[in-house]
């Protein structure tokens, strides 16, 4: 089993809506890799609540869907607490989850994004194929980015 040392991958998204499963997607095929299952959690959305589950761990990777076009079909980024303020109650943005913990918690975890590109958001369970082809790509990067990192 590979043990992710402190580290929270959290996959965004809805698997009923075509592409925008592509979080959770990233995580089964992570937990089907062999990762340890207690380090990847499935979200819907982000929310406030989501500041006191990071605030536990040294790194927190967040993977969801994006619409826009990225090169190679997806994107990993650093990111880091932001007071943004977003007045909606359906989601959080994880740099504004970062802030929180940081502001309640005194805790600030390294943090990640992978933005992986989708195309169809209707509501069917499974990807496109273009989506998959982009979920591989994204992963392939994963692996050899933070494999040596984060994994013992």
């Amino acid at each position: 089993m590979k043990k992710l040392d402190k580290t929270l991958i959290i996959g965004i998204g809805n698997n009923t809506r075509k592409d925008d499963g592509l979080g959770w997607c990233f995580l089964d095929i992570l937990e089907e890799k062999g990762y340890n299952s207690d380090n990847l959690l499935c979200k819907y959305q982000l929310m406030v609540e989501d500041a006191e589950i990071i605030a536990d761990y040294n790194t927190v990777i967040f993977i969801d869907a994006c619409k826009n076009q990225l090169k190679n079909g997806f994107l990993i980024e650093e990111i880091f607490p932001a007071e943004q303020v977003t007045f909606s109650t359906h989601a959080v943005p994880p740099n504004q989850i970062l802030n929180l913990c940081e502001t309640i918690y005194n805790k600030t975890p390294k943090a990640y994004v992978i933005k992986i590109e989708g195309f169809k958001w209707n509501i069917e369970i499974g990807l496109s194929e273009q989506a998959t082809q982009n979920l591989n790509n994204a992963l392939n990067h994963f692996e050899q980015y933070f494999f040596s990192e984060l994994v013992n």
